[in-house]
């Protein structure tokens, strides 16, 4: 008799958990704000791109690539016209967090290192939203991906507009 009021304690315990935790979803899945990238515009090196609340200018491309990994030096400026929305988040100035070494069908890696316009390591934000500009991004990725590529590489900025993502690319090669 004891053995089955514990029985019946211990599933009635574990499906109170599951229901709390399909609630608990429900609830923090109901005002999903993003849907994702839904288109992907290319832009020339050394001319200004007019994208949602951000225009940026690549100015210069240096590709190296070396016997364990192809890595790029990119240098831009970028003016934030209206308010921040990076990384996911509300209010959020960190673009660097949506620059990418992307190669498609591949690995797509994020910013090594970033440079201000004297050639200084600008830190984890906030630092980097006050840097000097030019700013030089320094990206790599592992040869064997890159030699397996199907596609250009290119560097790719997803800038989020109210409800989803743009994602502005420039070719590398």
């Amino acid at each position: 008799m004891k053995n089955k009021k514990i029985l019946w304690s211990i599933f009635l315990a574990i499906f109170t958990l599951i229901i709390a935790g399909y609630l608990r979803y429900q609830q923090v899945n109901s005002n999903l704000t993003q849907s994702g990238v839904t288109e992907e515009k290319f832009f020339q090196q050394k001319k200004v791109v007019h994208a949602y609340h951000v225009n940026f200018i690549i100015h210069q491309v240096k590709l190296i690539k070396s016997k364990n990994e192809v890595s790029a030096r990119v240098q831009l400026s970028l003016h934030q016209t209206g308010t921040p929305n990076y990384g996911m988040k509300k209010n959020y100035a960190n673009y660097i967090e949506n620059f990418y070494l992307n190669n498609p069908y591949g690995l797509s890696n994020p910013v090594d290192t970033c440079y201000d316009r004297n050639n200084h390591l600008v830190g984890p934000y906030p630092a980097i939203v006050h840097a000097k500009q030019p700013v030089t991004l320094h990206f790599s990725i592992p040869r064997n991906s890159y030699d397996k590529r199907t596609k250009k590489l290119r560097i790719s900025f997803l800038v989020p507009t109210k409800k989803h993502y743009v994602k502005y690319s420039l070719l590398l090669e």
